[in-house]
């Protein structure tokens, strides 16, 4: 059987325009948040509580960027233990634009509708990016710690509760522009967070390719965590 990345090597159009279609173990479900219903993709770890890696994808957060985040974005061979949920955008709103009381009712219908137990991570690319800080600043104790592919800070404040977070902050090298990001956010959670780190993605874009090994950068992700003694 193909992976998901070799089946995605034949894709030809812009990878936030095109669905990852027929991916093993992924539902499509929804939630009703803050008085908004909300989409999203699941792939459970198995019946059993764990902690829900928390995914999103970039500009709309529409189901084919999502679908492509699910393919390309979440590890395969780390984190298993985790329950993989990436939220769809609502009509007319970025998830990095949600209020505390936005964020925080998502996260609570999340964590009721699927068997999710424990601090969790977040990942993110671009908006997705700005959504994992935002996401992790309204409801810092759902959370552990977040990767960003790139991101950018939403709001300069670092919370207090982020001193026991691992962050890690990717960004590819043919991207300059979300690089400047990326630094400007180290600058601002250097001896703030628990433990941080940049990552740079040799010869990736803004969106990296549909064969990318991201799981190097989970590792990364998770050696900050042995850091912190998790």
């Amino acid at each position: 059987m193909l992976d998901r990345r070799t089946m995605l090597a034949g894709m030809t159009a812009l990878p936030f325009a095109t669905p990852a279609a027929g991916q093993e173990g992924l539902s499509l479900r929804s939630v009703v948040a803050g008085g908004q219903r909300i989409e999203y993709l699941v792939r459970l770890a198995g019946s059993r509580p764990a902690p829900m890696l928390l995914c999103f994808g970039g500009g709309d957060a529409n189901i084919g960027i999502a679908e492509y985040y699910a393919a390309v974005y979440t590890p395969e061979s780390l984190y298993r233990d985790h329950h993989v949920i990436l939220p769809i955008g609502p009509r007319g709103k970025l998830f990095y634009r949600f209020n505390d009381g936005e964020v925080r009712a998502l996260v609570t219908a999340l964590g009721t509708a699927e068997p999710v137990a424990g601090r969790g991570l977040i990942s993110g690319v671009s908006n997705g990016g700005r959504a994992a800080f935002r996401f992790a600043a309204a409801a810092p104790e759902a959370f552990r710690g977040f990767v960003t592919m790139p991101g950018a800070m939403v709001d300069d404040a670092v919370p207090a509760a982020w001193r026991d977070y691992a962050v890690l902050l990717a960004y590819g090298t043919e991207d300059p522009g979300w690089k400047a990001e990326t630094d400007r956010a180290f600058a601002a959670l250097t001896g703030k967070v628990g433990a941080l780190e940049r990552a740079a993605l040799a010869g990736q874009g803004h969106v990296v390719g549909a064969t990318y090994d991201i799981d190097p950068v989970y590792a990364r992700l998770r050696g900050l965590e042995a850091q912190l003694g998790r």
